[in-house]
């Protein structure tokens, strides 16, 4: 009788080291794919402030040909966006709200409405986009404030992982 209580004493505790190996393992599991999910939305903010940067500095670039002709008024810190890029611009923040400073985006939406030239909508069908007056400061100092919170984004990554981060290494 006593051999038989020792022998269940035993599998009870068996039991509970086994269940209590199990919760640890789980718990472990768990834990490493919070972690993974949270480095892959992390990496998604950068990729997706780091797309909206770009199609910024790819307006930037542009200088149409036909503006200068049209528009007297056209000067060097003036802005030129096409409808088709102001449109992804709207589509693109829309789209990726989640991973965007929102209220960054809607500053800066604000403050480059307020900059439009007014014309009508045979002319804007005419030169194919708008015209804002003095907004290349506005997309200037936006695509800088982009960069700064790609950066900070970029440091708190390298500061949750020990592994090095040779996907960001290149610019």
């Amino acid at each position: 009788m006593e051999i038989a209580f020792i022998g269940l004493i035993g599998v009870l505790i068996g039991a509970g080291v086994t269940g209590i190996a199990a919760f640890a393992v789980i718990k472990h599991i768990d834990s490493h794919r919070y972690r993974e999910r949270e480095l892959e939305h992390q990496v998604k903010e950068i990729e997706t402030i780091n797309l909206l940067n770009k199609k910024i500095n790819e307006i930037l670039s542009k200088r149409n040909v036909l503006m200068q002709d049209y528009v007297a008024f056209n000067s060097f810190d003036d802005c030129y966006i096409t409808i088709d890029d102001f449109i992804y611009l709207n589509s693109f923040t829309a789209q990726n709200s989640f991973y965007l400073p929102n209220y960054l985006i809607e500053e800066f939406f604000k403050n480059i409405s307020h900059r439009k030239v007014i014309l009508s909508p045979e002319e804007t069908v005419k030169i194919g986009g708008f015209t804002y007056k003095g907004g290349r400061i506005v997309m200037e100092t936006f695509s800088e404030q982009l960069l700064e919170i790609l950066n900070e984004k970029r440091q708190q990554l390298s500061r949750s992982t020990k592994q090095p981060l040779r996907y960001f290494n290149v610019q």
